[in-house]
């Protein structure tokens, strides 16, 4: 199974960071009203879906023990990029971000679970942790093929590309090993005051830190409670 664990991870976390098809963000209209009112925000863990076609002999428990994994992976990723995008020249974030250890470690102590926070109702998460607001993030990874066969496919084209001499067109064949959708808001009062959301393409040939890192740091910048100086 530890053979297993690695692989996967890879295969599911390798997104082509320049693949990104569409990117948006939204505000509430009533953000400032209600944001001028908030100290504290927290980051929760990341809820991951893995969907699509799953490696044969990998189990459905060591599907979930990876989701939870990531969990924690991309919550970290995505408080470092808040923090990185925090104070610029320009700008001041206006709310303390919780530190995340104090996050889980207030989750654990009352009973919530990292998979039950995905679905916690934020209010009752809110209270628990003592905080304004709370940070969810949704990553959903869809598997179309193993990093091996989409390298494969790459290796081909360059070897009939070779062979042909350039005389001839060599037909372009799809080699993304997943499709990936993440979202993130920002929620009070089971409201989402502001929303980001990604969507791309991934192949063998870029590492699952710089998928996490990508995403998160797109996020981060965009991130709101900011003002100008």
């Amino acid at each position: 199974m530890r053979t297993n664990l690695p692989v996967l991870t890879f295969s599911l976390g390798a997104l082509l960071v320049c693949s990104c098809s569409s990117h948006r963000y939204y505000t509430t209209s009533a953000f400032e009203q209600q944001a001028a009112k908030h100290k504290i925000i927290a980051v929760l863990p990341a809820e991951m879906v893995f969907t699509g076609t799953q490696p044969k002999n990998i189990t459905p428990e060591a599907i979930a023990q990876l989701e939870e994994a990531e969990s924690t992976l991309f919550q970290n990723a995505l408080y470092n990029g808040i923090l990185r995008y925090a104070d610029t020249r320009k700008y001041m974030t206006t709310v303390a971000v919780q530190d995340i250890t104090a996050t889980r470690r207030m989750l654990e102590e009352n009973g919530i679970s990292i998979r039950d926070s995905w679905n916690e109702d934020d209010k009752k998460l809110a209270e628990v942790l003592c905080v304004d607001a709370v940070v969810r993030m949704r990553i959903v990874k869809k598997r179309y093929m193993s990093d091996l066969a989409s390298m494969g496919i790459s290796v081909g084209r360059q070897v009939v590309s070779q062979v042909a001499g350039g005389r001839f067109p060599v037909p372009y064949v799809p080699n993304k090993t997943n499709e990936i959708y993440a979202s993130c808001n920002v929620v009070s009062n089971r409201q989402t005051l502001w929303n980001d959301s990604y969507r791309g393409n991934s192949n063998y040939s870029t590492s699952s830190e710089q998928v996490v890192d990508a995403i998160t740091d797109n996020f981060g910048r965009h991130f709101p409670y900011k003002r100008r100086r």
